[in-house]
């Protein structure tokens, strides 16, 4: 009995042209990351062992208002440590806490490197805009942040919000978080931003009645806004000035939180 012979079968062309291109493929992508691997290596060894990328400098940009000198912070200590170490070595959190500790009114202490040698911290601090009255007068920025550092500008000229009587709170600046004080900052901003309501110039906020707010004017009307609606009741109050009838002088208060505007004699 004659055995059959079995038929070898062949690989495709095709498919042995794929395994080339793959392995070749393959061989050229080990070359690439070996070659990323290198240039990584050699790039963190120069970026940390150059003398080029020592610290020489700290530059301070701080932003304050207008009429407040900056605190007189001694940072040669801060330097002193630092220079002459690797900039990208040096701990950018540790150097903004050291700036935040001299600014206790900064929003904002940042500390960013700036190629090849130098670090430059930007420091916003809070602005002031109102005044209230406790065992001194503490100053105020538009989110409830009283402000230790700025009691020496003069409350004069600023409004000032009543019926929040802070206590004395120490060095650093602290939030009051209470109700009748923000919408006070809320109806604050919200005349501010008339022109033409402040022509008549903004003397005090009484936020003693969180639900009844009212504000007096530079020339002694008092103006009964109550809580909410702040830009519409404003716009009313706007139109009632601008009333060529209107005999100021003759006025105690103005009450805009009903539909028609009423209005109080002397």
């Amino acid at each position: 009995m004659s055995r059959k012979r079995s038929k070898r079968i062949k690989t495709p062309a095709f498919f042995k042209n794929f395994k080339k291109s793959l392995s070749q493929r393959a061989a050229i992508l080990g070359v690439v990351i070996i070659f990323i691997i290198l240039t990584l290596i050699l790039t963190k060894a120069f970026l940390y062992r150059s003398d080029y990328f020592r610290l020489r400098a700290i530059e301070v940009n701080n932003i304050l208002p207008e009429g407040v000198s900056a605190p007189n912070i001694k940072y040669d200590q801060l330097l002193g440590f630092y220079k002459g170490k690797n900039i990208f070595k040096t701990n950018l959190k540790d150097i903004a806490y050291f700036f935040q500790e001299g600014y206790p009114d900064a929003k904002h202490v940042r500390a960013n490197i700036v190629l090849p040698d130098k670090i430059l911290v930007n420091i916003k601090c809070r602005w002031p805009v109102a005044v209230l009255k406790g065992d001194r007068p503490y100053l105020v920025d538009e989110e409830g942040y009283v402000l230790s550092s700025y009691y020496t500008l003069s409350p004069s000229n600023f409004p000032v919000i009543e019926g929040v009587n802070p206590r004395y709170l120490g060095r650093y600046t602290k939030k009051i978080n209470l109700n009748n004080l923000k919408l006070a900052l809320e109806l604050l901003k919200a005349i501010n931003r008339s022109k033409y309501i402040m022509k008549f110039g903004l003397a005090s906020i009484n936020a003693q009645d969180a639900a009844s707010l009212s504000f007096s004017l530079s020339n002694g009307i008092e103006i009964r806004v109550g809580s909410e609606n702040f830009e519409e009741r404003l716009r009313l109050l706007e139109k009632t000035l601008r009333d060529p009838r209107l005999i100021l002088n003759r006025i105690e208060y103005i009450d805009v939180r009903f539909k028609d505007v009423i209005i109080g004699p002397k």
